[in-house]
């Protein structure tokens, strides 16, 4: 938005970098650029007559090389507590937007869960499986005792009354043959 009055040219700088997409394309950036272009380049040149000078040049690129090296150092040392800064908000800025997402369904629509399957080499997989291990974990998670004594009562109990009624039928067939020996007549029952 731009004033009224002698301040006519000046604008709301932040309401032009949210209305506009391309903020590098703003006239304050673009002049910013300019200017730091010109520095560059002014200071480049004037470094480069300076250092060809008979006397000063020597000292200059000495000075210069020990800055050039202090710098170096500054950056170097100036970027691990940048690189942190960066790191941290990064790691929020990530944690933010998964705490957004819903995962499941992003991964059930963009993941092909089918083709990821296909790679995976079952053989190798079973090849690393303790079977043995594996088998003793479910033989003691089975209480065999308990389905021992089930199976042997049940089994006990049928083969008793197996016994009870063929005790029962050669009981009949001696008192029938006892009964014939001694001349009774059986009455049905």
């Amino acid at each position: 938005m731009a004033s009224r009055g002698r301040f006519a040219l000046i604008r709301n700088y932040d309401a032009d970098v949210t209305d506009r997409v391309d903020v590098l394309r703003n006239p304050v950036v673009s002049t910013a650029a300019g200017a730091a272009a010109l520095a560059v380049g002014g200071a480049a040149t004037t470094y480069g007559l300076v250092t060809r000078l008979p006397v000063v040049g020597p000292l200059v690129r000495r000075g210069a090389a020990a800055l050039s090296a202090q710098g170096e150092q500054v950056i170097a040392h100036g970027l691990d507590p940048v690189r942190t800064l960066v790191t941290a908000i990064a790691v929020q800025m990530v944690e933010q937007i998964l705490a957004e997402l819903d995962l499941t369904t992003l991964v059930r629509e963009q993941v092909d869960v089918n083709a990821i399957a296909a790679e995976f080499d079952i053989d190798a997989i079973v090849d690393r499986i303790d079977l043995i291990g594996l088998a003793n974990k479910v033989i003691d998670g089975v209480d065999l005792p308990a389905i021992i004594r089930e199976s042997t009562n049940s089994v006990t109990a049928e083969v008793m009354t197996d016994v009870r009624t063929q005790g029962e039928r050669a009981d009949d067939v001696v008192a029938g043959i006892v009964d014939r020996v001694l001349g009774r007549s059986r009455a049905p029952r």
